[in-house]
C-alpha cells in the first residue's frame, strides 16, 4: 500500500473512532511517514524506543484536518520527551517541546496557538522519558491542527546540536473537557 493511500485510510479510521489518534504515524514505527521535516529530523531507535529526533532548529510538522463536528470538542495533546541537554542554569533550549497552531481552510489564518501547560518536556537527567500534554477547546471555524515537536530555545542561549526526542506523539479528541484530562491522566 503506498504511503498516500495508507494516509488517507488511517486518517478516515482515526475520524471515525472516538478517541483515535488523529496523527499519522505518532509512534515513529513507519520512520517519517505522514509528516514533513524541516532542518536536522530523524527517526530513530535509542534504548529500545523508537521515537522522532530533532536537533538545533529541526522539527517534525504534521497537518491534521478536523472533521466538520469538532467544534467545540477538547484535543488532548501528549508525547513522551527526552533530552540530551539538561541546563545546570534552567534554560529550556535543547528540551522538547509540542506546538500546536489551529488553522482555517485555507491555511492562511490561525485560530488559536496550542502552547503552555505541561507541554515543553522537562526531564531531570538525559536517560528520563517524561510526558508532555494539554488539553485545548477546538474553536469555531477550524479546519486542521497543525502540530510541531521541535526544541525549546531560550534567548541567549543557542542550540548546540544535541538532541530531543520524542515518542508515542497523539492527538485525541473528546466531547468533553473532563474526558480529555482522563486521558492524559490515564497516558503511560
Amino acid at each position: 500500500m503506498t504511503s498516500l493511500l495508507w494516509t488517507i485510510v488511517t486518517l478516515a479510521l482515526a475520524a471515525q473512532v472516538p478517541g483515535a489518534n488523529m496523527l499519522v504515524n505518532g509512534d515513529a514505527a513507519g520512520g517519517t511517514s505522514g509528516w514533513r521535516t524541516q532542518g536536522s529530523a530523524v527517526t530513530e531507535r535509542i534504548r529500545g524506543i523508537t521515537c522522532f529526533t530533532v536537533r538545533s532548529k529541526g522539527s517534525f510538522y504534521q497537518d491534521v484536518n478536523l472533521p466538520a463536528n469538532t467544534v467545540g470538542m477538547f484535543a488532548a495533546v501528549v508525547a513522551k520527551g527526552q533530552a540530551d541537554r539538561i541546563n545546570a542554569d534552567g534554560s529550556i533550549t535543547g528540551l522538547p517541546y509540542l506546538y500546536g497552531k489551529v488553522a482555517t481552510a485555507d491555511r492562511t489564518h490561525f485560530l488559536a496557538y496550542w502552547q503552555g501547560q505541561q507541554l515543553l518536556g522537562r526531564p531531570e537527567d538525559p536517560a528520563q522519558w517524561v510526558t508532555m500534554s494539554a488539553v485545548f477547546s477546538v474553536p469555531y471555524g477550524a479546519a486542521a491542527v497543525l502540530l510541531e515537536l521541535k526544541q525549546a530555545e531560550r534567548k541567549d542561549s543557542p542550540q548546540n546540536g544535541s538532541a530531543a526526542r520524542f515518542s508515542d506523539v497523539r492527538l485525541v479528541l473528546f466531547p468533553t473537557e473532563e474526558a480529555a484530562r482522563n486521558y492524559i491522566a490515564g497516558y503511560k
